[in-house]
């Protein structure tokens, strides 16, 4: 009986745990299907990143709050002080989506446009545009930054709804490199897919 009773118990945590892992889609609206070379987001984005980007970080530690965080880079990590005094790895352009959860479309809406309002805030914005990428529609941003002590001259960010998910790519970069902002953003909104 214990070797029964001790059998169910881990068969039960298996099926648990099991449970708990969530599986990546299987197919994208653009009807590709999902592939594991893909970065996957909060299982509702999968970026088919450009082989210029590297990525740094894929985190889902708020998860339970319906918020994913990716970032990416470009070039040679050299240290940086920044405002904070705090010793970082700077790159020549970085590259960081934020995703997230609302229960409704509108509330994803409201804190898009509150993002955007901020962004509109805190940079020198000298293009705004409209555009859709691979079936995903975005308001684009190009600006420079307002702050002596960013370590970024020049950037682009783009903001968009997915059903009920507010989403943002911000695509900064430092002066002296060869790399257009908006073509950067652009390539990297063109090769992300989205969840059925």
């Amino acid at each position: 009986m214990r070797k029964l009773t001790t059998a169910v118990l881990v068969i039960s945590i298996l099926c648990c745990l099991t449970g708990c892992t969530q599986l990546p889609p299987e197919t994208a609206t653009d009807g590709a299907a999902w592939s594991d070379t893909w970065v996957t987001v909060g299982n509702i984005i999968g970026a088919d990143v450009p082989l210029w980007l590297e990525l740094r970080e894929n985190m889902d530690v708020l998860s339970d709050k319906g918020m994913y965080y990716a970032t990416w880079s470009s070039g040679e990590a050299v240290p940086y002080t920044n405002a904070d005094d705090k010793e970082v790895e700077l790159y020549d352009a970085q590259l960081y989506l934020l995703l997230a959860g609302y229960d409704s479309t509108a509330k994803a809406e409201a804190s898009m446009s509150e993002w955007l309002d901020m962004a509109s805030a805190q940079y020198n914005v000298t293009d705004t545009y409209t555009e859709s990428h691979n079936g995903q529609e975005f308001t684009i941003i190009a600006y420079t930054f307002n702050s002596e002590t960013n370590p970024f001259a020049r950037g682009a960010s783009a903001f968009g709804v997915y059903r009920n998910y507010a989403i943002s790519v911000e695509f900064s970069c430092q002066e002296g490199i060869d790399r257009d902002e908006l073509e950067s953003l652009r390539e990297f909104l063109d090769n992300c897919h989205y969840a059925v």
